[in-house]
């Protein structure tokens, strides 16, 4: 019985590497939208979206870095500030149990100093607003001398050791002579604790 022979392949067998060459362009190109897709808008962001934001990390590290340096500043200000506020009471603000006599005995030293007369001397206390424990030594008198005994009274005043404020002057020249009538007030702050007052100036 004559057979029939065929030199080709089987129709399946040419149509089976046909599939796999269109599957393999299919996922080349899924491969190449994908890339594509990851390349414009990468997950991350874009180069130019992870440049600025890049940047702006910078920025704000610098400003983090100026404000730490300023407030690193300010607390150095404040903690000077403090020492020198402790400093000034401790060697300005007198204690009550010695204010008077200091107070008199820098006042005598400074009308002797000066070649002025003093008269009718008066005292007064009263308290600073808003403090508990310091109070206003006030010190009212009556001068009397020549125009440059006053002068090197007031000299003495400002050069003096102590913080003991002018807080009014008066003067009137007299109708005779070259002397003048003075009526000054002076001030000085006194601390009612003496246990936080410290020496002040003019103490050896």
């Amino acid at each position: 019985m004559p057979r029939n022979f065929s030199f080709l392949p089987p129709s399946g067998a040419m149509e089976q590497p046909r599939f796999w060459l269109q599957a393999a362009v299919a996922l080349l190109a899924i491969l190449n939208l994908v890339a594509l897709f990851l390349y414009l808008a990468p997950p991350g962001g874009s180069r130019a979206e992870l440049t600025r934001q890049n940047e702006n990390i910078r920025s704000q590290i610098a400003a983090s870095g100026t404000q730490a340096t300023k407030l690193q500043s300010v607390s150095a200000k404040v903690q000077l500030g403090s020492q020198q506020s402790d400093e000034f009471l401790s060697r300005f603000i007198l204690p009550k149990r010695v204010a008077f006599s200091s107070v008199i005995t820098e006042i005598l030293r400074m009308v002797k100093a000066s070649g002025i007369q003093e008269k009718d001397v008066a005292y007064s206390e009263e308290p600073i607003e808003g403090t508990s424990d310091l109070t206003l030594l006030n010190r009212s008198a009556n001068y009397e001398g020549s125009y440059d005994n006053l002068r090197k009274f007031l000299y003495e005043v400002d050069r003096s050791p102590y913080l003991i404020m002018l807080e009014s002057l008066t003067a009137n020249p007299q109708q005779h002579g070259s002397q003048i009538n003075t009526s000054i007030k002076f001030q000085a702050v006194i601390k009612e604790d003496v246990r936080t007052a410290g020496p002040f100036r003019g103490q050896q």
